[in-house]
């Protein structure tokens, strides 16, 4: 079966950084998601950018970030060479300051990209400064010299600040999640629970019952940290998978509503569409 989830030792690898270069690399990336946080810099080319299931255009210059548990995908709008920078990092390297009036660590793990606008235009980071702190991410991650690691964290959290202020600038303030701390490992655990399960039939109830929940407890807490009801949660997560397999597999649409987990393929299509705006054929047509 195909999963979503990416796993990412924070232990042996609390960040990652490198320069993407199309020339020597495939693209396009199928949908994923991790717990990390991953930033790209476009610094050529024009990237076709799905984050969580809305798709964004991106011109060289544009800056997208990706928070912790937002599915994405990424290909070329055209034909031109695409290169940019990745940086991908746990949120909870970031020290706390005190001083701030946000939790940056819980805070971005309640980032939602359907309220925070999460690709930044070249116009809106001209002032920002960003391509040499990036510059110096991927170099000091390279080179790994006595003291890299105080180097990149510093600068990762002067990237976040940036962000922060221009969210702040046009109305938007990080708020942590809403609901319970300890609840926190119980939806992550769930999280990955419904990738590796997405083809069985899945329930709130017996959802709930792993995380010791009653169904209204759960349910509530659910949609305050994903922004939906479960059983949404779980049709978007078969239906992004399902893109997967049309874009990385021969098999007939008919096969691929089996594998997700839909024994009637009309209402697997009429899914896809609703949430992907277009039926899987035109999507296999598309990506091709």
């Amino acid at each position: 079966m195909n999963n979503l989830y990416e796993y990412i030792d924070p232990l042996t690898s609390p960040y990652e950084a490198f320069c993407f270069d199309s020339d020597g690399h495939t693209l396009p990336i199928p949908a994923h998601w991790h717990y990390y946080v991953e930033i790209l810099y476009l610094l050529e080319g024009t990237a076709r950018l799905t984050i969580d299931n809305v798709v964004r255009i991106c011109e060289k210059g544009s800056v997208l970030l990706f928070p912790p548990k937002c599915v994405h995908a990424i290909g070329i709008a055209g034909e031109e060479r695409i290169r940019y920078y990745v940086v991908k990092f746990d949120p909870a390297i970031l020290p706390i300051c005190h001083m701030d009036s946000m939790n940056l660590r819980s805070a971005l793990q309640g980032i939602s990209t359907s309220v925070y606008p999460c690709c930044f235009s070249p116009e809106q980071i001209a002032d920002m400064e960003l391509r040499p702190l990036f510059e110096e991410i991927v170099r000091e991650y390279q080179d790994k010299a006595y003291g890299y690691a105080m180097i990149v964290t510093a600068d990762l959290r002067n990237v976040m600040g940036k962000f922060v202020r221009q969210w702040q600038k046009d109305g938007y303030f990080l708020q942590a999640p809403e609901i319970h701390p300890s609840y926190e490992l119980s939806f992550d655990m769930i999280s990955e629970y419904i990738d590796q399960h997405y083809f069985e039939e899945l329930t709130a109830q017996k959802l709930a019952s792993m995380c010791n929940m009653s169904h209204s407890t759960f349910s509530m807490n659910f949609h305050r940290r994903y922004g939906m009801t479960c059983r949404a949660y779980i049709n978007i997560t078969r239906i992004n998978v399902a893109e997967n397999m049309l874009l990385f597999s021969n098999h007939d649409v008919a096969f691929i509503a089996q594998e997700v987990g839909y024994s009637d393929c009309s209402y697997f299509i009429r899914c896809y569409k609703k949430i992907k705006g277009i039926t899987p054929k035109q999507a296999r047509k598309a990506g091709r």
